[in-house]
């Protein structure tokens, strides 16, 4: 069969799929779920912000691939600075700027690192993969080998001197590689080479290191302590993992493994939670493909992991911004041996048609949006904070934090986290005692949906320093009460 024929069948399929997921998506999203009943009355709808107008936030959005030509800037970039997220990460692409030994070809990145930072977003970047017009170059793709032979050393040494002298006004985040495979020794001397290259451009250049293939602790320890024994564990800001998981409550016991592993050997050193993210169906290229998702759950999943990771403190970022159109060689999906079969990752926010451009932009998107909207640098968590919930079934578990406004008010979000999105969707009516909880005008808000509904007075009682609310609506997605005076409301 010829290949255009080929590839019109495939995404023939793939559009019969889109079309089935929105069916799905409608037919899951649970209508009760963000309609609080009695005692709760309609006060309007969550006002978005662009980037451009948040000073600061915790949140990043997935922008990679594009060095691979799986997504496409100019189809998306419309609504990056919309989303609200401060930061982007990108995957620079030695291989699409070095075609030829030592000329760089910046077009495709000077299309995107400036325009990201006019909308308000700062580009952090991971540096990856290798180049095969070198002889131990390194691969270019998701577990490739590393940089092995002296010539390849020196390219990528000045390669990334090069990128740093271009874009470093926009960004001072260097990530060095994605997921690397295998030992920790040859990822030990990546580490060191380039961070050095890093510091000599940039001396305050803030330096993530990868934890592995993934998310491997093990890993890191190894790495740390080969940086400590090179008396170069100074050259390490950052670590950054990838918690992909359907329950995406059920990572942060191993996060704080990580950390206690980290504070082995540092108590300067951070962590980033740097890719997650989840797909918008099921059979999705990647991580995460076999359960039964649609764009309604993973909606609900994405306020759980941004949501979660701001209660535990981390940096965040939701992979990815646009669905992803991958080759992938050795796979007869599509029949066509010669360039692979063409796959699509669904995690993005944006759906995409036959040819990359964005078909619609998916309820996560909105959801995430939401979570943007409300949550800047102006509300920090309240860290003694223990809220406790009650009255919900025996096997219902939940998660709650508080924080407070610099103006005052204050905001506590809460889900349940027992279950996977989807498994459970029914609403709990619970009871949530707040200490240290002082508001004033408390609301409910639908977080994924963005609904706002005032609380009657007979839901609710302040008691000093102890806030108590009563028959308060819980399901897989995340809620919030939180004071009018915190809430962008549309008008």
């Amino acid at each position: 069969m010829h290949r255009n024929a080929i590839l019109h069948r495939t995404w023939q399929a793939v559009a019969h799929a889109l079309v089935i997921v929105g069916l799905a998506a409608l037919a899951s999203a649970p209508a009760a779920a963000v309609e609080p009943g009695e005692g709760y009355a309609p006060a309007g709808q969550l006002r978005t912000r662009a980037a451009s107008e948040i000073p600061g936030s915790n949140w990043s959005v997935g922008a990679e691939t594009m060095d691979r030509d799986y997504t496409v800037y100019a189809n998306w970039r419309q609504h990056l600075g919309p989303l609200g997220a401060k930061r982007a990460r990108l995957q620079s692409g030695w291989a699409k700027t070095e075609k030829e030994p030592g000329k760089y070809d910046w077009a495709w990145m000077d299309a995107i690192v400036p325009d990201m930072a006019a909308q308000g977003v700062k580009p952090w970047v991971c540096l990856c993969y290798g180049n095969p017009i070198y002889p131990g170059g390194g691969g270019t793709g998701l577990g490739a080998t590393l940089i092995s032979s002296p010539e390849a050393w020196k390219a990528w040494e000045a390669y990334v001197a090069a990128f740093v002298d271009r874009y470093g006004k926009f960004t001072d985040e260097w990530e060095i590689w994605n997921e690397p495979k295998g030992k920790p020794e040859p990822y030990a001397e990546l580490v060191v080479r380039t961070a050095t290259v890093l510091r000599a451009r940039q001396p305050k250049a803030w330096i993530i290191v990868a934890a592995g293939g993934s998310f491997d602790v093990k890993f890191v320890d190894a790495l740390l302590a080969l940086l400590k024994e090179q008396g170069r564990l100074e050259l390490v800001s950052e670590v950054a993992y990838h918690p992909y998981a359907t329950n995406p409550d059920g990572s942060y016991a191993r996060v704080e493994d990580l950390r206690k592993t980290i504070a082995k050997y540092s108590d300067k050193i951070s962590i980033r939670q740097g890719e997650n993210g989840a797909p918008s169906q099921k059979g999705s290229f990647g991580a995460l493909a076999d359960y039964d998702w649609t764009e309604a759950l993973q909606a609900k999943w994405a306020t759980r992991r941004l949501l979660g990771d701001l209660g535990h403190d981390i940096l965040s970022s939701y992979f990815s911004i646009c669905d992803m159109a991958y080759r992938v060689k050795g796979r007869s999906d599509a029949g066509d041996p010669a360039g692979g079969s063409l796959l699509v990752n669904y995690k993005g926010l944006l759906a995409i048609r036959e040819d990359k451009t964005d078909d619609h932009v998916k309820p996560a998107y909105r959801a995430v949006q939401h979570v943007t909207a409300v949550f800047d640098n102006t509300l920090e968590r309240v860290r003694d904070a223990a809220p406790e919930v009650t009255g919900g079934a025996e096997a219902s578990k939940f998660a709650a934090f508080l924080y407070r406004s610099t103006s005052g008010g204050q905001a506590l979000a809460l889900w349940r986290s027992s279950d996977s999105p989807g498994k459970n969707e029914a609403l709990e009516n619970v009871t949530v005692t707040v200490p240290g909880g002082r508001f004033t005008e408390p609301m409910w808000v639908d977080v994924a949906g963005g609904k706002v509904f005032k609380m009657d007075a007979g839901l609710w009682t302040q008691d000093g320093g102890k806030a108590t609310f009563r028959r308060v609506p819980v399901y897989d997605s995340a809620i919030l009460i939180a004071d009018r005076s915190v809430l962008p409301l549309a008008k």
